[in-house]
């Protein structure tokens, strides 16, 4: 989140971030936000430790007239701005699918939890536990540790329970890091050493994707950071513009495939960040050469009088002199920094021919990501990392989405009902049509704003 916020400030050069972390202590993150409440920030982010004993000072510096965006775990009541952040019911839900297709007779899961208080591990827990109650698998049973999320907190716990416990068939962590380290302790316990025992982590970053490389872990479920958009959401607010209130992330089961195309992807974040750093630092050295160049020459002015002409002319040729520099060897680089973040050609025609084939056959009840790919001669795989990679959804979020849009236009321009439609659009049910639409457009099929 902060490596994306940094990046995303780069276009914001108004805006000047301050960050304090609390280092998992609620009373301390509590304290920090009175202090810039006292310092009068411009607007406050606040990604909370523990949302119910966080909320008190947001409620302050919310009252205080202070805009509060809330990133990752939302707070109880309405005392805020804006909310960013993912779907914990959903990874519940995530972890209780995972759960079930290892499903056999007896099965025992470990699940390593995070703070009791905090807001993931409450929703992580009951997505997971409503999953499993919504299966036909009844005997499935549920031990839970608390890892603190930190992994030596969960390789402690772990470790203790499987050293009293030698019948756990899997583990399920709430977080990538103490998924980590329930690995680290199911290596180091003795009566697991002659088997494996499946592992699941949450959040899809770094360090997670690695170890289901390494094999250390089986799988995580993605909770995006976009710390893009919270600075993005912050440039709204401050300038007066539009924004969206509540933004809810979308969260996917990541295995080896896919975590090896996401830590490509990040390297490739990562490169491009550098390079834009270099350029500005380097933007911002001539601008400073410039500047103390000025001052000396307004110096040397005042105690020559004599000299002012030639000082004069100096300064000009001084600036203009740079100014061809800067746009011959800064300006390019910048330029070709943003392009290349930018989608290629080829990829807004792999798009639009996407889209139109998609469009064309959205009353087609066989369109599905097998289909996408025969037609556009690409393996599941790859039909599967292409669209998430120029769209940020996954082929069946993007063909759901386009019907949505077509089934809005044939309710507001056609007779056709509710259930009419979603048959038409080949939906399984009109009560899923109807959840399907309010999710997508914040009301129920043919409700207007």
């Amino acid at each position: 989140m902060n490596e994306e916020m940094s990046r995303e400030l780069l276009l914001h050069p108004q805006m000047r971030l301050t960050t304090r972390v609390a280092d998992g202590s609620s009373e301390l993150q509590c304290a920090q936000i009175d202090s810039f409440i006292s310092e009068k920030v411009d607007l406050l982010i606040v990604s909370p430790n523990e949302a119910e004993e966080v909320q008190p000072a947001v409620t302050r510096a919310y009252v205080a007239g202070i805009p509060v965006i809330i990133a990752d775990r939302l707070v109880p009541g309405q005392d805020w701005t804006a909310f960013i952040g993912g779907d914990n019911e959903r990874v519940g839900e995530l972890m209780a699918e995972w759960i079930m297709s290892h499903y056999k007779e007896g099965l025992h899961v470990l699940e390593v939890t995070g703070l009791p208080h905090s807001a993931p591990t409450i929703l992580r827990h009951e997505g997971m536990m409503r999953g499993l109650e919504a299966s036909d698998m009844r005997d499935i049973r549920i031990t839970s540790v608390m890892g603190s999320w930190q992994r030596k907190d969960a390789y402690r716990e772990v470790k203790a329970y499987l050293a009293m416990h030698s019948d756990v068939d899997l583990i399920v962590a709430q977080n990538d890091l103490m998924a980590i380290g329930a690995a680290d302790a199911v290596h180091d316990s003795r009566h697991y050493r002659s088997r494996s025992v499946p592992i699941m982590g949450v959040d899809g970053i770094v360090p997670g994707l690695q170890a289901i490389l390494d094999g250390t872990i089986e799988c995580t479920a993605t909770y995006p950071s976009r710390g893009d958009l919270i600075i993005e959401t912050a440039a709204h607010i401050l300038e007066g513009k539009a924004y969206d209130r509540e933004t809810i992330l979308e969260t996917i089961l990541v295995e080896e495939t896919t975590a090896r195309a996401m830590l490509e992807q990040y390297h490739e974040r990562i490169h491009d960040l550098e390079t834009l750093k270099i350029v500005q630092i380097r933007s911002d050295m001539r601008w400073q050469q410039m500047k103390r160049g000025r001052w000396i020459l307004i110096g040397v002015i005042v105690l020559v009088c004599l000299l002012f002409v030639l000082a004069l002319v100096y300064i000009v040729y001084t600036q203009r002199k740079m100014q061809r520099e800067i746009k011959k060897e800064i300006l390019p680089q910048l330029e070709d920094v943003q392009e290349a973040m930018q989608l290629s050609k080829r990829d807004e025609v792999f798009q639009n021919r996407m889209k139109q084939m998609v469009d064309e056959h959205l009353t087609d009840p066989n369109l599905n990501v097998e289909y996408l790919a025969e037609q556009l001669h690409l393996s599941r795989t790859q039909i599967f990392r292409k669209v998430k990679t120029i769209t940020g959804k996954g082929p069946l979020d993007y063909i759901r989405e386009r019907r949505l849009v077509r089934a809005d236009e044939m309710l507001r321009m056609t007779d056709m009902t509710v259930q009419q439609v979603s048959i038409e659009l080949c939906f399984s049910s009109p009560g899923y049509f109807s959840k399907c639409y309010k999710e997508y457009f914040g009301r129920l099929p043919g409700a207007r704003n």
